[in-house]
């Protein structure tokens, strides 16, 4: 369907109840990826702030480390190369917001390290990680994903056992956003999104894993029609 100009496809009848709740939407934006320009971050703000009550802004800055240690940085440089890039995600969010007038008082920008404190995300986290290693669809999924991550990030070799491990971490650290967001942001319906599909929603949302999203949580595909 198309709301507004934006094209929105959620997985399952229902997350198609969570959109049209227009209750909460959790935005995750990537560093390291053009998608997330200024013009498309403050294009996709203003379409958020008009359907949805409620949005929280995660940069995932703590888990990008992961992904630049399997490449090979030492931990050191590492953090600070994912430093990096979240500084300049977390500028253009803000740049964004600002042009729109600033985050009306229910939305918030959070970096994902600000949440790893929180008892309800450090639950789901070690929820998710456990059910990650042991259940074989989540498994299957989560590590073709980061194969894609990896190449995305410049790995032209294939992947080792040790590289995915470590970079599955990044994927781990989302997945609490993906089945318990209503919980982490204490709202009765929440919908996550991203503008492309991702194979380990799919799973998530299909009831094909041990994983399964909390009642109120939604998933959808929303990108510019």
């Amino acid at each position: 369907m198309i709301s507004n100009g934006f094209r929105v496809e959620p997985l399952t009848t229902s997350c198609r109840e969570v959109w049209e709740s227009r209750r909460h939407a959790v935005f995750g934006v990537s560093p390291g990826n053009s998608y997330f320009n200024v013009d498309r971050l403050r294009s996709t703000l203003d379409w958020l702030q008009t359907e949805f009550k409620q949005i929280d802004v995660i940069i995932p800055d703590s888990a990008l480390k992961h992904t630049f240690t399997a490449l090979g940085y030492d931990e050191s440089k590492a953090a600070k190369k994912a430093r990096s890039e979240t500084n300049v995600l977390r500028n253009r969010v803000l740049r964004a917001w600002t042009d729109l007038g600033g985050p009306r008082p229910a939305d918030s920008l959070h970096r994902m390290s600000e949440l790893s404190a929180d008892p309800v995300y450090a639950e789901v986290l070690a929820h998710c990680a456990t059910l990650t290693a042991d259940d074989p669809a989540l498994a299957s999924a989560s590590t073709e994903m980061t194969k894609e991550v990896l190449a995305a990030k410049g790995l032209t070799a294939e992947a080792a056992p040790d590289q995915i491990a470590e970079a599955k971490k990044y994927l781990i650290a989302e997945l609490p956003f993906f089945v318990s967001s209503c919980r982490i942001f204490d709202v009765d319906a929440s919908l996550n999104f991203y503008h492309q599909p991702l194979p380990l929603a799919n799973v998530i949302f299909s009831d094909t894993s041990a994983l399964k999203p909390d009642p109120g949580q939604g998933y959808a595909t929303i990108r510019p029609a």
